[in-house]
């Protein structure tokens, strides 16, 4: 009798697993035929992060050293480029254009710049890495591996980098290395009085009511296990965008309370910002898309222009500081709308990713 009731505990046992293997499968398959993020992997960000311990591999932990030059030290505005680490000529291009800018003693901001990446599992590129680092001072890279699915636990990571290194900071910029940025400009903007008092502020190209993608071969896919409401809270675009230094910490401590989600922006300036109580603002000066790169003009007053190849970079960069460059009667094209500032309940324009308008 015991051998029997055995064999059927047994057999119930196979059944059981079998099941929830099929179930598992099933439910990826259909919800993600080409997500890597399986069902079943935490989504407890502390178990990546390690809140309380050193992860860094090049940890750079005197880049927000103060500047001896500067009596009294002038507030930071650190800029963190978020980039791969096979984009070696991105990032050279960003150091002979944009970053390049020298300090100016009338600014009221000391500018420093730093590349955030992620490890590789390839010895000879990771050597390259220690190199670049070595010879430019401008690398902090994390213990993670760099890939798309992990853009959310770089930008975490960034705040705690911040949190731990920079603790002085007035303002941080995040952003990514195919991107344009006028520091000239953004350092007006932040200079504002009604800005830079600011310890709250989020403020980037807005995103209103944005519905989840549920298409499985898109880029920004959403799938039902990791978000299952009819609309994201609203966000600001990953391209560019800027937090308080006082908010760092906060938004840290934030992520390590809410469930990991791929989309780097939604989850930062969307999720944990809402934890926080802390709302997102737009500013018509930043942009998720790509500007008419021919308008040299229009360069020069934007803040962020999204989607610049190298060259491009470059030759924008060449044309904007061109002396002979005369913009004083060029009529600029409208950029956005510079008084709309935050999302409403009431009925508004919604911008939609991939550059799609509606209303909400």
């Amino acid at each position: 009798m015991m051998k029997y009731m055995r064999h059927f505990f047994l057999l119930c046992g196979f059944v059981c697993i079998s099941i929830l293997i099929t179930y598992n499968y099933s439910t990826q398959t259909r919800e993600a035929p080409n997500f890597t993020w399986s069902v079943n992997s935490s989504r407890d960000l502390a178990i990546y992060v390690d809140p309380e311990n050193t992860t860094a591999v090049i940890t750079n932990e005197n880049l927000c050293a103060p500047n001896p030059a500067d009596d009294p030290p002038k507030p930071i505005l650190l800029i963190i480029v978020c980039s791969a680490v096979g984009n070696t000529k991105a990032r050279e291009a960003i150091r002979e254009t944009w970053m390049s800018l020298e300090p100016n003693r009338t600014t009221p901001f000391d500018v420093r710049t730093a590349f955030l990446l992620g490890q590789t599992v390839n010895d000879s590129r990771q050597n390259d890495v220690l190199m670049e680092s070595n010879l430019h001072g401008d690398i902090i890279q994390e213990g993670f591996i760099d890939a798309y699915l992990n853009l959310t636990l770089k930008s975490v990571m960034m705040l705690k980098w911040v949190k731990t290194f920079c603790p002085q900071v007035t303002f941080v910029l995040k952003t990514d290395d195919d991107m344009f940025i006028n520091v000239r400009t953004l350092t007006e903007y932040l200079s504002q009085s009604h800005v830079l008092q600011r310890k709250d502020l989020i403020v980037g190209s807005l995103f209103c009511r944005v519905s989840p993608i549920k298409d499985a071969g898109s880029k920004w896919y959403s799938p039902l296990f990791m978000y299952n409401a009819k609309v994201y809270p609203d966000y600001v675009s990953g391209t560019g965008y800027v937090i308080s230094g006082p908010l760092v910490p906060i938004l840290f401590e934030g992520a390590l309370h809410v469930p990991l989600f791929h989309l780097e922006d939604v989850y930062t300036t969307g999720m944990v910002a809402k934890q926080a109580n802390i709302i997102p603002e737009n500013s018509n000066l930043f942009s998720f898309i790509k500007h008419p790169t021919a308008n040299s003009c229009l360069y020069r007053k934007i803040i962020t222009s999204h989607g610049l190849n190298p060259s491009e970079l470059k030759s924008i960069w060449s044309r904007i500081n061109d002396p002979h460059l005369d913009c004083t009667s060029v009529r600029l094209p409208k950029i956005g709308d510079p008084k709309f500032k935050k999302c409403h309940k009431a009925a508004r324009l919604t911008v939609h990713r991939g550059g799609r308008r509606g209303y909400g």
